[in-house]
């Protein structure tokens, strides 16, 4: 299975990449629509080898030796079935929708996402780490072609730029990591419990692998290329690179918890710190930014740090050694990122067509976009919900359970991590009450929102998509996946139990308390019911509204209109009510610590003369603290060594084997002082 979708995937890379050679726009399209059913294929059968191995049905695809870095092979066991079930499931309706919007400007698109296709799988099923890093390597290169495939538009060429140096870094990180290891076992095949994790050389290789693979899942300090690179990215590849190549970061995580074992402490707490400090920082941008896809992207960094947090909390159950901790906080990391996968995709496949259909992603310049494309406002409500965790979504029981993981702290002696566990259990709850807050702007003002003055008028000939067929499967899957999986949350989390068989047993059976009721693995905790709410809150909804029709009159639904509030403050345009901006202005007061925000109140310079009431303008902006502090002032100093180095481009032979004899030299001191 794992051959045929290799070599579907290898197919769609050629016939997409062909498809740009030139031609009549027909034998373009046509090209392009082949690739993208070809992409649909592969991922299919992705699926199906992930459920065959998550059945006990291990496939293995055998690539020999490779020239003494020991055996290859790629194969699926219960962990990969697992995460080829939820990377590849959430991508067959992502690419039907995106051959519906298959166009002769971006012919080689489908190339470009399946060769990420195609990295993903081999991340996924590989044992040996040196395949692992050829998969790694071609996702960057992907990653680098799709988030500068439109060069042409301002940003694109920046973005793709920190985007494949993020990318090259992770690599390195997790390169270094393997040869620590290699070092210690002679062989980069994954070997469980092969290297002590608590000497130096296995502490010092957990940290590195979890250090890359935290890099390409946009982990706080590595965050700034998620933002810049999803939103350069072209509309359908938006959804691949966020709700499909992502989960390769999380996987590797599972993975070295499952190989190397039990963490030193400290790096337990600092997984935990780095988690809660990366949901908040992606909220708080999220809540505060104007442009939908950099929204979206922002909540990417988001979700990110809630599915660590999961995951730290597992690290401090291996690290007590209780197994009940593993099993709480990867069932709760693993659920979270299915709830991830889904509604990001739903959000960035609904956003691409209605960026394509109006030419903006203004989200002040969108209001009543879910009445002019009802899929594509269909999709951008119940994804919005999904991320903001509201009850009835696949979201709302994924926090639970997150949240509820973090608040076991007290099952471990370890004042560290009892302190960190609490910083990180807080930071996660306010995440989630911004992230409500956050989508909701998204449901309320944009998809449901008033139609203002200067909003682009809908393209018919650039809105088709949201009339076609492939794209309504996509959209009507992934919507059936949000709103189905916080309906059947119990049977999610049996899923979820047998995937994670190799790292906790049946540990996790004991999330599931009773049939349609949820625990955090430990009995009598706490309990939720997901799938009794489905029938709770309808009929609570019902009954409110029957009262209301009772006793409201003719007219229940009568709406009272006023004049927008505008603070008493003249000149200032009041508009038709709320906007974006404004809605989102009490977050950048509440967190200006975290934003920097700076705001200024401007009047015109050219107002009518003899009048009080001057027009004014309200200038807010607030800026990345990390990008601030951190990175400027690194890149300072590598501009200031990189013009330092010059000054040794002499241009004499003698002067550079000068050079090299006291770099070999100092190699062979070293060598000799450690041996």
């Amino acid at each position: 299975m794992i051959a045929v979708g290799l070599a579907l995937t290898a197919a769609a890379v050629l016939i997409g990449w062909c498809a740009g050679m030139g031609g009549t726009d027909r034998a373009q399209l046509r090209l392009g629509l082949t690739a993208w059913g070809l992409n649909v294929a592969a991922a299919s059968v992705f699926v199906i080898a992930g459920a065959r191995g998550l059945s006990g049905h291990t496939g293995r695809l055998e690539l020999g030796g490779l020239a003494g870095l020991g055996p290859a092979s790629m194969s699926v066991d219960a962990l990969s079935g697992l995460f080829l079930i939820v990377s590849f499931g959430v991508a067959v309706p992502v690419l039907a929708a995106a051959a519906a919007s298959a166009n002769r400007n971006r012919p080689r698109l489908s190339a470009a996402v399946g060769a990420a296709l195609a990295a993903v799988a081999v991340i996924i099923t590989t044992d040996n780490f040196f395949v692992l890093l050829f998969g790694w390597e071609t996702l960057t290169i992907a990653f680098y072609l799709l988030a500068g495939y439109d060069r042409g538009l301002p940003g694109r060429m920046e973005a793709s730029v920190i985007t494949v140096v993020f990318g090259k870094a992770s690599g390195a990180a997790v390169l270094l990591g393997a040869l620590l290891l290699a070092g210690r076992t002679h062989t980069f095949v994954f070997t469980a419990s092969a290297v002590d994790p608590r000497s130096v050389a296995g502490q010092t290789a957990y940290a590195l692998l979890l250090l890359g693979f935290g890099i390409k899942v946009g982990l706080v300090p590595a965050h700034i290329w998620m933002p810049r690179g999803y939103a350069a990215a072209p509309g359908p590849a938006r959804a691949v690179m966020a709700g499909v190549a992502v989960n390769v970061g999380f996987y590797g995580m599972w993975r070295t918890l499952n190989a190397l074992g039990p963490p030193p402490v400290w790096l337990a707490c600092v997984v935990l710190v780095v988690g809660g400090a990366t949901a908040i920082l992606g909220i708080a941008h999220a809540a505060v930014n104007a442009d939908l896809a950099a929204l979206i992207s922002w909540s990417s960094v988001e979700n990110a740090g809630l599915i660590t947090a999961g995951y730290g909390v597992a690290l401090m159950g291996a690290s007590a050694g209780e197994p009940g901790l593993i099993a709480a906080g990867l069932v709760a990391g693993t659920a979270q990122m299915m709830a991830h996968a889904l509604g990001k995709t739903l959000l960035f496949v609904s956003a691409s067509t209605i960026e394509q259909a109006t030419g903006t992603t203004d989200l002040d310049r969108l209001g009543g976009v879910a009445r002019r494309l009802p899929w594509a406002g269909t999709g951008l409500v119940v994804g919005s919900l999904t991320l903001a965790g509201l009850p009835l979504t696949a979201g709302f029981a994924s926090e639970w359970l997150t949240l509820e993981s973090l608040m076991q702290q007290f099952r471990v002696s370890s004042l560290a991590l009892q302190l960190s566990t609490a910083a990180a259990g807080a930071l996660i709850a306010l995440t989630v009450g911004i992230a409500a807050v956050t989508f909701v702007r998204v449901v309320a003002l944009t998809a449901f929102g008033p139609v203002r003055i200067g909003e682009p008028p809908l393209d018919p000939g650039l809105a088709r998509p949201d009339r076609q067929w492939p794209y309504r499967f996509g959209v009507g899957v992934l919507v059936a996946g949000c709103l189905g999986i916080g309906a059947f949350a119990p049977m999610q989390v049996r899923v979820i139990g047998a995937g994670l068989l190799p790292l906790v047993g049946n540990n996790a059976a004991g999330a599931n308390a009773k049939p349609w009721v949820l625990q955090p693995v430990y009995a009598e905790f706490s309990a939720l019911s997901p799938s009794w709410l489905w029938i709770v809150l309808p009929a609570m909804a019902a009954v409110i509204a029957g009262f209301s029709a009772m006793f409201a009159g003719r007219n229940p639904f009568r709406t009272r209109r006023v004049v927008p509030w505008s603070s008493a403050s003249p000149g200032v345009d009041r508009g038709v009510g709320y906007t974006s901006f404004g809605y989102a202005n009490p977050v950048r007061t509440v967190l200006s610590t975290v934003l920097l925000t700076r705001s200024e109140l401007v009047d015109a310079a050219d107002g009518p003369a003899g009048r009080t009431a001057v027009p004014r303008t309200y200038r807010v902006d607030v800026v990345d603290v990390v990008e601030r502090y951190f990175y400027r002032p690194l890149a300072q100093a590598l501009l200031f060594v990189s013009r330092s180095a010059k000054l040794l481009q002499s241009g004499r032979l003698d002067a550079y084997m000068t050079y090299m004899l006291i770099a070999v030299l100092a190699v062979l001191a070293v060598v000799i002082a450690t041996a």
